[in-house]
């Protein structure tokens, strides 16, 4: 369906929000159950509630979440310790949470990014760390800008001493983490924030795989879903919308060019490359979650460097197709 202005997903939070423009929500329960239920004890962790909350909001969007009372009304104890924990976490960094915008990241290995404009031209990044470095040094990735402060949000005179470098800037942090759920560390920073995003390159044989987590949505309704099998490209309703990759070229030549696909109904693709087109016809694979690799045709790859392929819907008889991967394949010399 289509998302319109606001996104309410149930019990799974998207795996990179929905994009700007688009409100949403992130509903889901402490337990399995909507509502009480005295058998089901299955309760998520305060650190599992406490994590899908910085989650949702360095994607950009809320969590709701699901509190069902017993038949006397009163909140079952274990839900009450989960809000406490949940309430204790949020004392100390709702600064990070409360006001804050989606990531300006694609995703970090050790945990999320929110980040707030506080005055013109100033921004503050909140890291929000889950996994604490053992070496006490924390990359924060692509990251240009100088650091204006560096200081831990749950103790603002304990300064963190940031280092620029070729990959981005390295804070030297404390030897324990403030909190075993997650520790916020403060970044200020003057003027545009300037990411050098990594892209994916090519692999040791000189194979391209450019997977849905890593594409660029191009529209309104196209977004990325996870989840349930998935891990791809839906909700494209609409056939002039796409997407585009950004790779890196290292070994030029030609290349096989393929699609991993799911459709229940026939439709066709159109990937473009450096002023090169190819067209795939889609075959019905069963339903959007039973993927099948298409072959699109070969191209060329003239030069090293980095370079961007386009993918959008052929108008014709379209109908929706869920995308999974696009693969270049390196074509041996003389075949």
């Amino acid at each position: 369906g289509k998302v319109g202005d606001y996104g309410t997903p149930e019990q799974e939070i998207p795996a990179t929000g929905f994009g700007p423009g688009v409100d949403w929500e992130s509903c889901m329960t402490m337990n399995n159950h909507w509502g009480y239920n005295k058998n089901d004890q299955n309760w998520k962790s305060a650190t599992t509630l406490i994590r899908n909350l910085i989650d949702c909001s360095s994607k950009g969007g809320n969590y709701l979440l699901n509190v069902g009372p017993t038949s006397e009304g009163l909140f079952p104890v274990a839900s009450i310790e989960r809000l406490a924990e949940i309430g204790k976490w949020m004392k100390a960094n709702s600064e990070s949470i409360y006001g804050t915008k989606a990531s300006p990241f694609k995703k970090f290995s050790w945990g999320r990014c929110t980040q707030k404009e506080v005055e013109s031209g100033r921004t503050r990044l909140y890291l929000h760390v889950f996994d604490w470095p053992a070496d006490g040094k924390l990359l924060v990735p692509g990251l240009k800008n100088r650091i204006e402060e560096a200081y831990l949000l749950a103790d603002k005179h304990h300064a963190v001493v940031a280092q620029n470098g070729p990959e981005g800037v390295t804070l030297l942090v404390p030897g324990k983490a403030v909190d075993s759920v997650s520790s916020t560390i403060v970044l200020k920073v003057k003027g545009t924030l300037e990411i050098d995003q990594p892209v994916p390159g090519q692999q040791a044989d000189g194979t391209v795989l450019l997977p849905a987590s890593e594409a660029r949505m191009r529209g309104e309704q196209i977004r990325y879903e996870s989840g349930q099998q998935r891990d791809s490209l839906g909700f494209w309703l609409d056939p002039a919308e796409g997407a585009d990759w950004e790779f890196r070229v290292a070994k030029p030549g030609r290349f096989e060019v393929s699609a991993e696909v799911a459709a229940p109904a026939a439709a066709a693709i159109e990937v473009g490359l450096q002023d090169q087109k190819l067209r795939g016809d889609v075959p019905v694979t069963g339903d959007y979650g039973k993927f099948k690799w298409i072959n699109l045709g070969s191209i060329e790859l003239k030069s090293t460097g980095k370079t961007t392929l386009a993918l959008r819907g052929v108008q014709d008889g379209w109908h929706p197709v869920n995308l999974r991967s696009i693969r270049l394949k390196p074509v041996p010399p003389g075949q």
